[in-house]
């Protein structure tokens, strides 16, 4: 008998977690199609989404320097995104914007069989955050997101040294 090799599997971030919260953001917004950097402020929104609103509350915790989250999520992202369009749930598309992403028509079935918990306050977060942003640039929310992400790192800064 051979020695198993035992993988390091992350739960959380890991291509299929990302890939359902793009999933889920895409089936608020569709027939919106987005490219894959408005793909990646909309996740940061969707899990983080009392960064930018004290008024809400995030799905994920907030844990310190998350900020540079929004710099190593796209590959993640992405590859979460290949296993949906390999699933037909959603559809790369390349038009003049370059290439974007769409949730397809089983997306809203396929969401809907699903009644987990965090299923359930994803889709929440994600009708906030498609609610609140689905107008604004990818400029626009850089422009908005830069500012807050670097209050959160100060913030965490200040705790540590008091």
């Amino acid at each position: 008998m051979g020695i198993m090799e035992i993988k390091n599997i992350n739960p959380f971030n890991n291509s299929v977690e990302s890939g359902l919260r793009i999933l889920t953001i895409l089936n608020e917004a569709f027939p919106k199609s987005f490219d894959l950097q408005n793909l990646v402020y909309l996740d940061y929104l969707t899990i983080h989404s009392a960064d930018i609103d004290k008024t809400t509350q995030s799905l994920h915790p907030a844990v310190p320097y998350r900020s540079g989250e929004i710099m190593v999520r796209s590959s993640i992202i992405e590859k979460g995104i290949n296993l949906f369009i390999a699933k037909n749930l959603i559809e790369k598309l390349f038009n003049s914007n370059g290439i974007e992403y769409k949730a397809t028509e089983n997306a809203m079935p396929f969401l809907e069989s699903l009644e987990e918990t965090y299923s359930i306050n994803l889709q929440e977060k994600a009708s906030w955050a498609i609610g609140k942003f689905l107008k604004y640039s990818k400029q626009d929310l850089k422009k908005i997101m830069t500012p807050k992400l670097s209050e959160i790192d100060n913030e965490f800064n200040i705790e540590i040294l008091q």
